[in-house]
């Protein structure tokens, strides 16, 4: 659970980890800044930890119906784009059903849980090509680390 405080600070970074992944597509960085904040929103719901609103819900729901499917650049990469939505979201589904379990679940849990965030490397390949793509993988790594939060692995002791 993070903090108003860390979540405005994540908030900062990923925007500007948005534009780096997009350079001047507006179209990607829109993209961006929706399927995230729809992963916060979800995730809020799922883990019942901070308070959603029903302006959070419509919101979502406007993204998921009708911006995201609307968005150019969501369009014109649709195919690789859903693939890793899908692949996000059964990683996460992992991470929620392993995040009580033994050690070793424990780990991949925390693992798993930022799978999400590959999309921000794939959007930077697909506007600015692979070194960029590395680049920017890499940034994101430094800034969220394994779980888009501190991970410390004394803290999942058995």
């Amino acid at each position: 659970m993070s903090t108003p405080q860390e979540r405005e600070e994540a908030t900062v970074a990923g925007n500007e980890i948005f534009k780096l992944a997009s350079g001047k597509n507006k179209d990607a960085a829109r993209y961006l800044h929706m399927y995230s904040r729809v992963w916060r929103v979800l995730d809020d719901v799922y883990d019942g930890d901070h308070p959603i609103t029903v302006g959070d819900i419509v919101e979502i729901i406007e993204y998921l119906f009708v911006e995201i499917p609307s968005n150019r650049f969501f369009i014109h990469h649709r195919d690789k784009l859903i693939s890793q939505h899908i692949t996000a979201y059964n990683a996460w589904m992992a991470s929620n059903r392993w995040s009580e379990g033994n050690l070793e679940q424990r780990i991949s849990s925390h693992v798993w849980r930022g799978d999400y965030q590959a999309v921000i490397g794939l959007v930077a390949l697909l506007t600015q090509g692979i070194d960029h793509m590395k680049v920017v993988d890499q940034k994101v790594r430094n800034t969220f680390g394994i779980m888009g939060e501190g991970f410390n692995i004394n803290n999942l002791g058995e």
